[in-house]
C-alpha cells in the first residue's frame, strides 16, 4: 500500500518541504538572500551618502561665502586706504582706485554666484528665504560701496579745481565719506558674516545629528547581516562544504589507487545523487582494475612469447636481407667492370678508321648495347642503395614525353622479340614535372617491361602523357592477361608474388619500389586491371599522377 500522509500536514507544506530538500533551491535561497542583503545595504548606503552630501555641500557653501565676505572686507579696506593716499599726497590720480574697485566688484560677484548655487540646491521655501535675506544684504553692501565710490571720485574732481583750499576740502570730504560708509557698510557686513556662520553651524549640527542617528542603525544592520550570514552558513554552506570535501577526499584516494573507498549517502538532494553515482563509479573502477590486472598478466605472457618469435624472425630476415643486398652489389660490381673495358675498347676502335664499313657498324651496335647494359647495372646499383635506405633524388624540371621515349627505347628490343607493339604519340602540350629523371625513367621502364612480359604475341602497349585535374598524368595500358582480383590489393606489397606468377618473372620488388619513388615525388600511382571473361577482354592500366610545374618553371624546363 502507498504511504499515507501524516495527519495535520497539508499538501502545500509537504511540497515546500520536498522543495527545500533540493540543493538547487537551497543555493537559490542563499544567493537570493545575499543579493537582497547587498541591495538593501547599497540602498541604505546610497541614501546616507546623499544626505551627507547635502549637508557637506551646505557647510562647504557657507564656508565659501564667509571667505567671499572676508575678501570683500579686505578689498574695501584696500580701497579706503588708496583713496586716503590719493587725497593726502595731493596727486589726485583716479587710476590708483581702478584696481581696488575691480577687486571689490569681483568679490561681490563671487558671493552672488555662491548664493545662487546654494539657492538652486535648497528647497523652494528655504531658497526663497535665503534669496531674500542674502539678496538684500548684497544689494545694500554694493549700493553703499557705489555711493562711496561716487563721493570719492567727486571729491577728487573738486580737489583738482584751481581754487584756494580745494585740496583740503577734497581730503576732508573723502574722510567724511569713509566715516559715513563705515557706519553703514560695517554693520551690514557683520550681519552677513553672522548669517553665514549660523548657516555653517546649522550644517555642522545636521551632520552631527545624522552621525548620531546612523551609527546605531549601522551597528544594528551589521549585526543583522552577520546573523543572517551565520545562519546561512550553518544551514546551507557548512553541510554542503563538508559533503563536497568528502567527495574531493574520496576522489583523491581513488586517484592514488584505492578503488575500495566508498561514501556515506546522506539526504535526498542532488549531492546525494552525486554521491551514489560516485560509489557506483568506484565499484566499476574496482572491478575494471581487477580485470585489467588479469588481462595485463595474460598480455605480458603473450608479448613475451611473440617477442621471442619476432626476435628469431628478425634475425632470419636480417640474414636474408644482408644476402640479398650482397647479391645486388656483387652482381653490379661484376658486370660494371667488364662493361667499362668493353666501352673503352669500342671507343678506341671507333676513333680510328676501320677498313670495312661493317666493322664500324658492328662496333657502333656493340657500343649501344653496352651502354644499355651499363644503364641496367646503374639501375641495379640504385635499387641496392634504395634497399639500404640511401635513396637520394636529384630533382630538376623534366619532360614526361622525354621520359616515356627513353623508357620505350629501353624495352624496344624486348618488345620486338615478343612481337609486341609500343605505341606513343607525344602531345602538343608536353607536361613538365620536377623529378629525378633517372629514377622516374627506371619506374616507367619497369612498368613497360612488366606490360611486355605479360602481353601475348601480337599485343599492343599504349603509352600516354597529359594534364589532369590533380597534375600531370602518365599511363601505361596493355591488353595482356590482367591481374587476378585476389592479387590486385597486394600488388604494391614488397616481395609479394601472386598465385599465377611464373618462375623467373622477377624478384617481386618492382611495383613496391615504383610506388615508393612516386610518393617521394609527391605523386600517386594506381592500377586498374581485369582478367578475361565471357564478353570481356583482359588488360591493365597503370596511372601515375605527379605535381605539375608552374608555367614559368615549365617554360624554363622546355627551353
Amino acid at each position: 500500500m502507498a504511504a499515507q500522509p501524516r495527519p495535520g500536514r497539508s499538501k502545500p507544506q509537504a511540497t515546500a518541504r520536498s522543495l527545500f530538500r533540493s540543493l538547487r533551491v537551497r543555493l537559490g535561497v542563499l544567493v537570493a538572500t545575499v543579493v537582497l542583503t547587498t541591495g538593501a545595504a547599497a540602498a541604505v548606503f546610497g541614501l546616507s551618502l546623499s544626505v551627507v552630501n547635502q549637508h557637506v555641500s551646505a557647510l562647504s557653501s557657507a564656508q565659501r561665502r564667509l571667505e567671499d565676505l572676508s575678501t570683500a572686507s579686505s578689498r574695501v579696506g584696500d580701497y579706503a586706504l588708496a583713496a586716503l593716499q590719493t587725497t593726502e599726497s595731493h596727486e589726485l590720480q583716479t587710476d590708483r582706485l581702478s584696481l581696488p574697485r575691480k577687486r571689490i566688484q569681483e568679490a561681490f560677484e563671487r558671493f552672488r554666484q555662491d548664493v545662487a548655487e546654494e539657492i538652486d540646491r535648497r528647497g523652494e521655501e528655504a531658497a526663497a528665504a535665503m534669496s531674500a535675506s542674502r539678496g538684500r544684504a548684497l544689494a545694500f553692501m554694493k549700493g553703499s560701496f557705489e555711493l562711496l565710490d561716487r563721493q570719492v571720485m567727486s571729491a577728487i574732481r573738486e580737489g583738482r579745481e584751481p581754487r584756494e583750499g580745494a585740496l583740503q576740502a577734497a581730503e576732508e570730504k573723502v574722510r567724511v565719506s569713509l566715516d559715513m560708509f563705515g557706519g553703514s557698510f560695517g554693520p551690514a557686513l557683520g550681519q552677513a558674516i553672522e548669517n553665514e556662520r549660523v548657516a555653517a553651524r546649522e550644517a555642522d549640527a545636521a551632520m552631527a545629528k545624522l552621525r548620531s542617528r546612523f551609527a546605531p542603525m549601522a551597528t544594528l544592520a551589521l549585526g543583522v547581516a552577520a546573523l543572517i550570514a551565520f545562519m546561512l552558513y550553518r544551514w546551507i554552506a557548512s553541510p554542503l562544504l563538508a559533503r563536497v570535501s568528502d567527495v574531493a577526499s574520496a576522489a583523491r584516494e581513488i586517484a592514488q589507487g584505492r578503488t575500495d573507498i566508498r561514501l556515506v549517502v546522506e539526504g535526498h538532494d542532488e549531492l546525494s545523487l552525486l554521491t551514489t553515482r560516485f560509489n557506483r563509479m568506484a565499484l566499476h573502477l574496482s572491478r575494471r582494475e581487477r580485470r585489467l590486472l588479469s588481462a595485463q598478466s595474460r598480455l605480458q605472457e603473450i608479448v613475451d612469447a611473440r617477442t621471442a618469435e619476432l626476435r628469431e624472425a628478425n634475425e632470419r630476415l636480417s640474414d636474408i636481407d644482408l644476402a640479398r643486398r650482397r647479391f645486388f652489389t656483387d652482381v653490379s660490381h661484376e658486370l660494371r667492370t667488364p662493361l667499362t673495358v668493353i666501352l673503352g675498347e669500342v671507343d678506341v676502335t671507333l676513333r680510328g678508321k676501320p677498313e670495312r664499313e661493317d666493322l664500324a657498324q658492328a662496333l657502333a651496335t656493340i657500343r649501344v648495347r653496352a651502354r644499355r647494359l651499363h644503364r641496367r647495372v646503374e639501375d641495379l646499383l640504385r635499387v641496392a642503395r634504395s634497399e639500404n635506405g640511401q635513396l637520394d633524388l636529384d630533382f630538376e624540371p623534366v619532360s614526361l614525353a622525354a621520359i616515356v621515349e627513353q623508357a620505350r627505347d629501353g624495352v624496344a628490343a624486348a618488345a620486338k622479340a615478343r612481337n609486341v607493339t609500343l605505341g606513343f604519340e607525344p602531345p602538343a602540350d608536353d607536361p613538365v614535372v620536377e623529378a629525378d629523371a633517372e629514377w622516374l625513367r627506371q619506374v616507367v621502364e619497369g612498368l613497360v617491361a612488366n606490360a611486355v612480359r605479360h602481353s601475348a604475341a601480337g599485343g599492343a602497349i599504349r603509352l600516354s602523357v597529359g594534364h589532369g585535374s590533380n597534375g600531370a598524368t602518365l599511363k601505361v595500358s596493355d591488353d595482356g592477361e590482367g591481374i587476378p582480383e585476389a592479387d590486385l590489393p597486394h600488388v604494391f606489397e614488397r616481395f609479394y608474388r601472386g598465385v599465377s606468377e611464373k618462375e623467373g618473372s622477377g624478384f617481386g620488388i618492382g611495383l613496391a619500389l615504383a610506388r615508393w619513388i612516386v610518393e617521394r615525388h609527391n605523386g600517386r600511382i594506381s592500377i586498374e586491371s581485369r582478367t578475361a571473361a565471357p564478353g570481356r577482354s583482359s588488360g591493365t592500366i597503370v596511372s601515375i599522377t605527379l605535381p605539375s610545374l608552374t608555367p614559368r618553371l615549365a617554360i624554363g624546363a622546355g627551353s
